[in-house]
């Protein structure tokens, strides 16, 4: 059974003991087989849930490691996740930038974004899961980023309720619109809105860098937005999750190659396009 969240207490009341620290620092050691690392987390980091306050790279954050893969690499690792995206995205964050961040998590790419233009910045936090979304807000309020916008919804073709599914497990992150995405043991009911209807309900004239990954909704949450009449609303650069690219009616990375985006990077699970200033004024 989940524990209780804790958005109450001020942070830094909840920093882990030397031995919590130990056996998550094993529980995700990179040196450790992947395997192993399950192990160490069923047998003995599961006595410590959390939650603890900890910071990595100068970012706060209250985590919940048995049951977020984000969260544990903040705890065992004293590092943001996903190292190789962030340094593909790095030289475009700048401040006075728009973010828009699609499947936002506990905030890791929103708060790095805030973190590194120094709250210079318009960002949007899209996190529909209502567990997940506390913990996200409870992450902005403890670094008091001011440009971080958390909104409670998913993004899809219409506006909707639909069942979002999760393992029941070890990682709420990898919730899903999709049932066969993953191993569903539980679900809870979750608000969908246009992504344009958001963008233009807050007066947003320019995106420069979208970041999504909804667990293969990809195509259904960001293509509906790619079409003549939000042309000046197509983001400079999109960085896509593309791990369950064969849910996807649509494959986005050649809809968008279609659209004039160019492959700018790559890693094992996402895939970086941008798009020239002559194709977004076309």
């Amino acid at each position: 059974m989940r524990r209780g969240l804790d958005t109450v207490s001020d942070f830094g009341h909840r920093k882990p003991g030397l031995l919590p620290t130990v056996i998550w620092r094993l529980a995700t050691h990179k040196m450790i087989g992947q395997q192993q690392r399950k192990v160490i987390r069923k047998r003995f980091a599961r006595r410590f849930q959390g939650p603890f306050d900890v910071e990595a790279e100068g970012v706060r954050m209250r985590a919940y490691p048995f049951e977020n893969y984000c969260d544990r690499t903040v705890v065992g690792r004293k590092a943001l996740p996903e190292i190789p995206e962030r340094r593909l995205i790095a030289p475009m964050i700048k401040p006075g930038m728009v973010f828009v961040d699609i499947g936002a998590n506990v905030g890791s790419y929103s708060m790095f974004v805030a973190k590194a233009c120094g709250d210079h910045a318009r960002i949007l936090a899209f996190e529909p899961h209502p567990r997940t979304f506390s913990k996200l807000v409870f992450n902005l309020e403890a670094n008091g980023f001011r440009s971080v916008e958390a909104i409670n919804r998913g993004t899809g073709p219409k506006s909707q309720r639909l069942k979002l599914y999760s393992s029941g497990g070890t990682n709420i992150g990898t919730a899903s619109l999709h049932s066969d995405a993953i191993v569903a043991r539980d679900h809870v009911e979750i608000k969908i809105t246009r992504l344009s209807e958001a963008l233009v309900l807050r007066n947003i004239d320019r995106v420069d860098l979208l970041k999504i990954d909804v667990e293969g909704y990809e195509d259904q949450a960001l293509l509906p937005l790619m079409i003549p009449e939000y042309r000046s609303l197509w983001p400079k650069a999109v960085l896509i999750e593309t791990v369950l690219r064969r849910l996807w009616k649509i494959d986005c990375v050649e809809h968008l190659e279609s659209l004039g985006y160019r492959i700018a990077g790559a890693t094992s699970e996402n895939t970086l396009l941008t798009l020239s200033a002559d194709d977004r004024e076309a």
